[in-house]
């Protein structure tokens, strides 16, 4: 199965979008006034506060090992293994610059891949949400160092760029086997944007500490970003112990202040009202599919593929 993206931008939108050299620049000059150390391209866009303590090289207090850990990179591991021989190409290639480091999954000229095997419920999202940005600037930014020559790898002659054009994601569905495809020609532009929020998670680091990194997860129950954070306790503080702090949550110990409760109530209140209208649409949305599509005789035959051709235009197709 492969979903197409949309068409690529306009050259007005390429001129007004953000300078990979100019970020390239910025990141430098904060990296060359610290010790800091470069991050994984994984982790790129992901949580502010994680790609904070790698910079600061904290130590993990969170670390996953055992059966569904081995499976899960022995499962990865073959799959790439049967690409490499039924297509060709170099599999886990090495990869560091000065900005980031990372390893491609699969690179078979033109065109680099990046492999993400999931559960059905995580399948099911992308296939219906589509691609979450940070997967597509981990992506960009190893298409970036393969244009650019920054290997690691002894398969490759270091400083001598090699032939990207194009970016693929691809999704296995551990349940199913299924897998689908997502495709985007190379963007500078793409590679600038993740360069930048990396940028900004050094100069955070920098001049307010690692503390003053946002986190981009809701915590722990509630954000399974957080459940499998190796910095899960260092970010939350250990689990809560209801001997001497009863029945509360880590989250709750955000909660300090009058002004806290208040902000705290104040977003439930928001929240709340915004899950109400939100089913209500759904709702809506629901009875109107209760005809299905055999039953529809209100619409013309052009009608319909028109209002087909414009929906394809902002969301992917998928063909299978």
């Amino acid at each position: 199965m492969t979903a197409v993206l949309p068409a690529r931008p306009t050259a007005a939108e390429r001129r007004a979008a953000p300078s990979l050299a100019a970020a390239v620049r910025d990141l430098d000059s904060r990296r060359a006034r610290s010790r800091q150390r470069m991050i994984g391209a994984s982790e790129l866009g992901e949580c502010r506060r994680r790609a904070a303590y790698r910079i600061a090289r904290r130590r993990p207090s969170n670390t996953r090992t055992g059966l569904q850990a081995f499976l899960g990179t022995e499962l990865h591991r073959g799959v790439l293994r049967a690409l490499r021989r039924q297509y060709g190409g170099l599999t886990e290639v090495g990869l560091k610059g000065e900005q980031a480091k990372g390893r491609c999954d699969w690179w078979h000229a033109p065109v680099v891949e990046d492999l993400k095997t999931t559960s059905r419920f995580g399948f099911e999202r992308v296939l219906t949400r589509g691609v979450p940005a940070n997967h597509w600037f981990q992506v960009a930014v190893y298409a970036w160092l393969l244009r650019t020559g920054q290997t690691a790898d002894r398969r490759l002659p270091a400083g001598t760029g090699q032939d990207v054009e194009e970016l693929r994601i691809r999704y296995l569905s551990r349940d199913s086997g299924e897998d689908v495809v997502f495709e985007a020609d190379h963007d500078p532009a793409l590679t600038a944007e993740a360069i930048l929020w990396l940028t900004d998670v050094y100069a955070t680091v920098e001049d307010e500490g690692v503390d003053a990194a946002p986190r981009d997860g809701f915590g722990p129950g509630v954000d399974t970003m957080c459940d499998w954070c190796p910095f899960l306790d260092l970010c939350w503080d250990p689990p809560v112990d209801p001997e001497t702090e009863g029945e509360v949550s880590r989250q709750s110990r955000l909660t300090v202040t009058d002004e806290d409760y208040v902000d705290a109530v104040h977003d439930y209140d928001a929240w709340r009202a915004a899950e109400n209208e939100a089913k209500r649409h759904k709702e809506y949305a629901r009875e109107r599919l209760r005809a299905g599509p055999g039953r529809r005789t209100t619409c013309t035959a052009s009608g319909l593929v028109a209002a087909c051709a414009c929906r394809s235009t902002r969301t992917p197709r998928s063909s299978g």
